[in-house]
């Protein structure tokens, strides 16, 4: 399996994570959206702490801050505009501005800033259950989750990979010395997969070089096929033998594959996040019709 089919693999994978976390958010909330939530609600308990303090300067920065690092043009304001209300949004919006007025202004308005705080982050809550990840959001995790696969393959140690090939290799010979082409054969089979492709060792090589030893091990299976000379077949594995201890020349940074493919990933994920977005518009119009289905007639 080759780098660019492991990426596609796990965007398509990590699309269906993601697609999962939206069925399940139905009544539940996504963890992304939690973490935010908490950060809102810890940093306006402060905010509500500083001005009971008389710390009304610091207050005021907290708030301002809380509003504009957690909610204000941020993934979570604006998945709230696309899929809960746009108007209800704004009104949030309202609510952080209305609680930094009574911060700034003169007088005793402790209990009316613990009462629009706990508003705010009433509201905010109500919106979450279902929310889904904006697409930037999605994009994001996918590109961490590809990067952590590389890395996972290009720190891997394949050392015993490679013994187990050249080991391999030298009973293929003695089996086709042996008149067993059949072994031979099954023995290539085997270990091609088990110590090349499932081990992950071809995904961390160049892909010049990786190319170069699939294709020696292809012409090595059809010369066994084709009943070539022993010594023909002796002289190829010990060419593919000599090459395969070459691997750590031909390794890639993990920064290197990532680029590489980006472009590929770029499409791939754009057109998973346009079915995200048609999934969600059909969820939110099926939505709209049981709600006005179950309304009483006017």
């Amino acid at each position: 399996m080759n780098i660019l089919t492991k990426i596609a693999i796990i965007a398509l994978f990590s699309t269906g994570v993601l697609f999962n976390q939206l069925s399940l958010a139905e009544d539940k909330i996504l963890p992304y959206w939690q973490t935010q939530l908490d950060s809102i609600a810890t940093n306006l308990d402060k905010v509500q702490d500083l001005y009971k303090k008389g710390d009304r300067k610091k207050a005021l920065e907290l708030s301002k801050s809380v509003h504009f690092s957690y909610y204000r043009n941020s993934d979570l304001e604006a998945s709230i505009r696309t899929n809960y209300s746009m108007p209800y949004a704004e009104e949030i919006n309202q609510y952080f501005f209305e609680l930094s007025r009574l911060v700034k202004e003169d007088g005793d308005h402790s209990k009316a800033i613990n009462m629009l705080s706990d508003s705010i982050k009433t509201d905010i809550g109500k919106t979450l259950p279902g929310l889904p990840l904006t697409p930037r959001l999605i994009r994001e995790q996918q590109t961490i989750l590809i990067q952590k696969e590389a890395e996972r393959i290009e720190n891997k140690n394949y050392s015993q990979d490679i013994k187990a090939l050249d080991t391999a290799l030298q009973q293929v010979l003695s089996q086709y010395q042996q008149e067993q082409p059949d072994e031979a054969l099954r023995l290539i089979r085997e270990n091609f997969y088990q110590h090349w492709q499932a081990s992950d060792l071809e995904a961390s090589l160049s892909f010049t070089y990786r190319q170069s030893i699939e294709q020696s091990f292809d012409s090595l299976y059809k010369n066994i096929q084709h009943h070539k000379p022993a010594i023909e077949v002796e002289q190829q594995i010990q060419s593919l033998k000599k090459a395969l201890q070459k691997t750590q020349q031909h390794k890639i940074k993990a920064i290197q594959r990532v680029n590489h493919q980006w472009r590929f990933f770029t499409l791939l994920g754009a057109g998973l996040v346009i079915l995200l977005v048609l999934i969600v518009a059909l969820r939110q119009y099926k939505r709209a019709s049981t709600r006005r289905m179950s309304s009483p007639a006017g």
